[in-house]
């Protein structure tokens, strides 16, 4: 299972959703408003395929570290990760599950990535994105649930990232190496 982190208004939404279009199974960490919008959210997300048993009833629209890690300690077959919104504020608590899941992860940032040692130990894929400014036909989180599931399938961080890459037409971005960071 790839468990997706962020909110159901956010792009951890698209993100679940298009690993479900995928055929892989996806389960939404988030926090959800207690009133019909976010029972709708919720009934979307199920309608798509995509798993919510570990979402927050909060009139907040952030989730707390301490929500994620309990969340994460509950889903079972954790075999991915992917912070696909609040990466600065909770990038540090993912990475510490992925590592006693030993899943890979995908942190998706608002600005730049971290220094070289603070996204991950080494012993399993760590891939850093930087968001675009916007997203309005899901082209990017069609990116991140491609490379979610060849992460999920087992690839290393380099060929989930290629295979993604190849499979969707993407284009490096100039002064990018095109290759993620472990």
């Amino acid at each position: 299972m790839i468990v997706v982190i962020g909110r159901t208004s956010g792009a951890a939404s698209a993100v679940a959703r298009r690993i479900a279009a995928r055929g892989a199974a996806a389960e939404i960490v988030a926090p959800v408003r207690p009133d019909a919008a976010g029972d709708k959210a919720l009934a979307g997300l199920a309608a798509a395929g995509v798993r919510h048993a570990a979402v927050l009833r909060t009139g907040a629209n952030r989730l707390e570290p301490a929500d994620v890690e309990l969340a994460l300690r509950y889903l079972p077959d954790v075999r991915a990760i992917v912070v696909a919104d609040d990466a600065d504020g909770l990038g540090q608590v993912a990475t510490e599950a992925a590592a006693w899941s030993s899943a890979p992860l995908v942190l998706v940032t608002d600005g730049a990535a971290p220094a070289e040692g603070e996204a991950g130990d080494g012993s399993r894929p760590v891939v850093v994105l930087q968001r675009p400014s916007a997203d309005p036909d899901e082209a990017f989180a069609g990116f991140v649930a491609a490379l979610a599931v060849r992460l999920e399938a087992g690839d290393d961080a380099a060929g989930a990232f290629e295979s993604a890459r190849r499979e969707l037409g993407v284009e490096a971005v100039s002064g990018s190496s095109g290759r993620p960071r472990r």
